[in-house]
């Protein structure tokens, strides 16, 4: 089975900065993988790589076995792979709806189609009785849950998601939290960045975590937390303790 996304030796570098270093993984279709790490330790700039936000230095991301570095998001986009922020990038002018359609504004099929499809997922998130509201009067938590629906638009093999539970109230976070377990079991994988550990370990069967723009454990949740060097990375003992990479 072809994985979702696979990179090798994926390498990103800001100035005299390394941010990502020679790192490999890959995320098998329909599962659910934690990525976690220190502060610094290269993992915003992974999803950046694996979105096409920003373009690798070295090194492949193949999404369906198709090698897509230094690609357009667009073309990540259309091979399958969304993103959400940690700050929510909402289109804070127009209502949750008109946000939903924006990514099938150029698809084809009709618009009763994708307005039903839009309907459906807002419901799935409580926000279906703030379908004309415009984005910007909704908390932060609802502006997430709307950034989270609206990568669900295009029917992803994958969602890329980073800090989808910080900051939000926890009926937020419970909201969330179900419905990527629903997404999931529709047979959509996701990749998420989390300091939440407990979230993380509710929700994905395989953790990478990262330190100094490197991979340096990956496995179940019980061996990634337990790991020597997982364990001296977060005393900040370890060389992530030294940069600054996302």
């Amino acid at each position: 089975m072809t994985n979702v996304i696979e990179t090798e030796t994926l390498t990103k570098s800001f100035g005299g900065m390394t941010a990502v270093s020679g790192t490999s993984f890959s995320v098998e279709p329909g599962t659910i993988v934690g990525l976690i790490g220190p502060n610094g330790s290269g993992k915003t700039t992974t999803l950046n790589l694996l979105n096409g936000a920003i373009a690798p230095d070295q090194g492949t991301i193949r999404v369906q076995g198709e090698n897509l570095a230094g690609k357009s998001s667009t073309a990540f986009v259309k091979a399958g792979v969304t993103r959400t922020f940690q700050n929510p990038r909402v289109f804070s002018t127009v209502t949750a709806m008109e946000n939903l359609l924006v990514p099938v504004l150029h698809t084809r099929g009709g618009k009763a189609g994708f307005t039903k499809k839009a309907e459906e997922l807002l419901e799935t998130v409580g926000l279906l009785g703030h379908r004309d509201t415009p984005a910007s009067e909704l908390s932060g938590g609802q502006q997430k849950l709307l950034e989270f629906v609206r990568a669900l638009m295009t029917d992803p093999h994958i969602v890329l998601m980073d800090e989808p539970f910080a900051g939000v109230h926890p009926s937020v976070k419970e909201v969330m939290r179900e419905a990527i377990v629903e997404r999931n079991k529709a047979g959509t994988a996701f990749m998420i960045v989390s300091h939440e550990i407990p979230d993380l370990t509710r929700l994905c069967s395989r953790i990478i975590c990262m330190s100094d723009g490197q991979v340096i454990a990956e496995g179940t949740p019980g061996e990634v937390t337990s790991h020597p060097l997982v364990i001296e990375a977060y005393l900040g003992q370890g060389p992530a303790s030294r940069g600054e990479r996302g």
